[in-house]
C-alpha cells in the first residue's frame, strides 16, 4: 500500500511539475504554444507548429482539467483549443492541416488520417472537460469527414493521407492511425452517443484485429498497402503496447461485450509480445526493423505506453506481472527526468507522458 501510494504521489508530480508546469511556459503571449526546444532548453520562438504536438498538448491540459478543476489547467487548455481551431482547423475544406508557421500560416495541408484522429481525440476530451460546444461540434465534424473522405469502402480500413481537397496521395494503410483513430472515436463516442459512430467504432475494432494483429507473430502489422499486403515494416514495441490498453478500451467504449470479447485475446497477446522489446535497463525498445535488427534506443513515448499498457493488463486482462513491470517502468522513467536532455525529451510527448500518470493515478486507487 505505502508503494502504491508513493507512486500515485510521484505520477501526480511528474504531471503537474514536469510536464503541464514545463508548458505552460511554453504559451506564445501571441496565442498557442511555441513549437520547440532550442538546444538551450528554451522555447525556439521561430519553429514551425506542428497539429500533431498541438493536438497532445489540448489533451493533456484538458485532461489535467477534468480531473482537477484548476483554473490553471483551464487557461492553457482553452489557450490550446482556441489556438487549434483558429490556426489548424480548415474552414474551407473541412479537414485539418499538419502544420503552420510562428504567425499561424499554412505550412503543410496535408490531411493525414493521424492528425485527424489526434484532433477528434484532444478536441473530443476538451469538449469532456469544459462542455464547450465548438470543440464538439469540431470533432464531430472531423469524424464526418474522415467517414467520408478517408474510408475505403471497397477493402476496409481507412487511406494514410490525402490533399487539402481530398484527393488521395497515399493510399497504404497505417496502424498507428488507425490505433489513434480507435481512440478519437471512442473518446467522441462517450460524450456524443451516436449510433452511426459506434457502428464505425465496431467495424474499426473489427478491421484493426482482423487486418492489422498478426495472429501468427502476435505483434501489429505497422503498414500495409491498399489490398492489404504487408509492406514489412518490422515490428514496433510501442504500436503493440499502445493497440494493447487503446483498443480494449474503445471496445469497453462501444458498450457491446461481444466487441470486448473480440479484442480481449489480441490485446492481451499484443501486451505479452510487446513486453519482449524490454532491455536489460529497464526501458523497452522501438522495435526490430524488416532485416531482424533490433532497434535498442529509447523512444520516451514508448516508455510511457508501456507503462499504460500494464497497467490496463493487470487491471483488466489478468496480466499478473502488469503491476510490479508498471512499478519498474516508472522507476526507469523517474531516473531519466533527473537529466536535462531527457527530460525535455518525455516533455516533448506531453500526451503520452499525461496519459501514463493519468493511469497510473486512476487504477491504482
Amino acid at each position: 500500500m505505502i508503494r502504491t501510494d508513493n507512486l500515485i504521489k510521484e505520477a501526480k508530480e511528474v504531471l503537474q511539475w514536469d510536464i503541464l508546469k514545463f508548458w505552460s511556459v511554453m504559451q506564445d503571449p501571441q496565442g498557442g504554444f511555441f513549437g520547440d526546444l532550442g538546444s538551450d532548453g528554451e522555447p525556439d520562438r521561430e519553429a514551425p507548429r506542428s497539429l500533431q504536438l498541438n493536438a497532445r498538448i489540448l489533451w493533456a491540459y484538458s485532461t489535467a482539467y477534468r480531473l482537477f478543476k484548476q483554473k490553471e489547467y483551464l487557461m492553457p487548455a482553452i489557450n490550446a483549443n482556441d489556438y487549434f481551431l483558429k490556426n489548424f482547423v480548415d474552414h474551407k475544406f473541412g479537414g485539418v492541416y499538419s502544420t503552420v508557421d510562428k504567425n499561424g500560416e499554412r505550412v503543410d495541408t496535408d490531411c493525414t488520417l493521424a492528425n485527424q484522429a489526434l484532433s477528434i481525440y484532444a478536441l473530443s476530451e476538451f469538449y469532456a472537460a469544459t462542455k464547450d460546444d465548438e470543440a464538439l461540434k469540431s470533432a464531430v465534424n472531423l469524424y464526418k469527414i474522415v467517414r467520408k473522405e478517408f474510408k475505403d469502402e471497397e477493402r476496409g480500413g481507412y487511406y494514410f493521407k490525402l490533399s487539402r481537397e481530398f484527393e488521395k496521395k497515399d493510399t497504404t494503410k497505417d496502424a498507428v492511425a488507425h490505433v489513434y483513430l480507435a481512440e478519437g472515436l471512442s473518446t467522441l463516442y462517450r460524450v456524443w452517443k451516436d449510433e452511426a459512430l459506434r457502428y464505425d467504432l465496431t467495424a474499426l475494432l473489427t478491421v484493426i484485429t482482423d487486418k492489422f494483429y498478426d495472429v501468427r507473430t502476435g505483434h501489429m502489422v505497422p503498414k500495409m498497402d491498399k489490398d492489404w499486403n504487408n509492406l514489412n515494416m518490422g515490428i514496433q514495441y510501442g504500436l503493440d503496447l499502445e493497440a494493447s490498453w487503446a483498443l480494449l478500451d474503445a471496445a469497453y467504449a462501444t458498450e457491446d461485450m461481444d466487441v470486448v470479447n473480440m479484442v480481449k485475446d489480441p490485446t492481451t497477446r499484443l501486451l505479452m509480445y510487446g513486453m519482449e522489446g524490454q532491455q536489460a535497463d529497464g526501458h523497452v525498445a522501438f522495435g526490430i526493423d524488416a532485416d531482424g535488427k533490433l532497434y535498442t534506443t529509447m523512444v520516451p513515448y514508448v516508455q510511457a505506453e508501456a507503462v499504460v499498457a500494464n497497467l490496463c493488463g493487470w487491471k483488466y486482462q489478468c496480466f499478473a506481472e502488469g503491476a510490479d513491470n508498471a512499478f519498474s517502468l516508472w522507476a526507469y522513467i523517474k531516473a531519466h527526468l533527473s537529466d536535462s536532455a531527457n527530460a525535455n525529451a518525455f516533455r516533448k510527448y506531453p500526451m503520452h507522458a499525461a496519459r501514463a500518470c493519468v493511469y497510473i493515478m486512476s487504477l491504482f486507487r
